[in-house]
């Protein structure tokens, strides 16, 4: 993940139980720089909730950040995508140190407007921002153009399940049961590496 972040996406999709959440958690206490964490939920697919939730989120690492893009919430009508990402790209920019933007349940998300801004976000990225979306299932932004450009670090299934090596130590350390190999291999052949 350390080599990971020299690109602008981590996409991290498995289905649940892989340890998609955990494995990122325990990956930002490594970290030395800053991060903020947005856990997703249904009602964040209205926009301006989002991306409410989105400052809250960032504003944790960068108190103050994003003021500009946040008093345009509050008028009674949003603004278009286009300007509100202009704006908020803008804003983004100004924090000067290096932070990873993780967004959590990212498959929750089924509105349009905000796919179209995340997908805006990643065709101009800021310099300083490395995105994390752990999903249950590659979201619609994901486009070839992000791939082409090789701006995508993308784990799934194969790279988040337990080998049978990982199993032993595993049922060793959490556990304290010692298995021998055939043992592992049934179990993590059983569980199909879910950890």
């Amino acid at each position: 993940l350390d080599e990971l972040r020299r690109r602008t996406l981590t996409l991290v999709s498995s289905a649940a139980g892989y340890g998609k959440s955990t494995m990122a958690s325990l990956w930002l206490e490594t970290c030395n720089g800053p991060y903020a964490w947005l856990s997703l939920e249904e009602e964040e697919n209205d926009l301006r909730m989002f991306i409410n939730y989105l400052l809250a989120a960032i504003g944790t690492a960068f108190p103050g950040a994003c003021d500009p893009t946040r008093s345009m919430l509050e008028a009674t009508v949003l603004p278009p995508v286009s300007v509100l990402i202009r704006h908020l790209v803008n804003d983004l920019d100004e924090i000067e140190t290096p932070f990873i933007l993780v967004l959590d349940d990212f498959h929750k998300i089924r509105e349009k407007t905000v796919h179209d801004l995340m997908g805006a976000l990643l065709t101009h990225p800021p310099q300083n921002l490395h995105l994390m979306l752990l999903t249950r299932h590659d979201p619609p932004l994901l486009t070839s153009l992000l791939r082409s450009r090789d701006q995508v670090n993308e784990i799934g299934t194969d790279d988040l399940h337990f080998t049978v090596a990982e199993t032993t130590v595993f049922l060793k350390n959490t556990l304290g049961l010692a298995v021998d190999e055939k043992t592992a291999e049934t179990i993590q052949s059983k569980l199909e590496g879910w950890p």
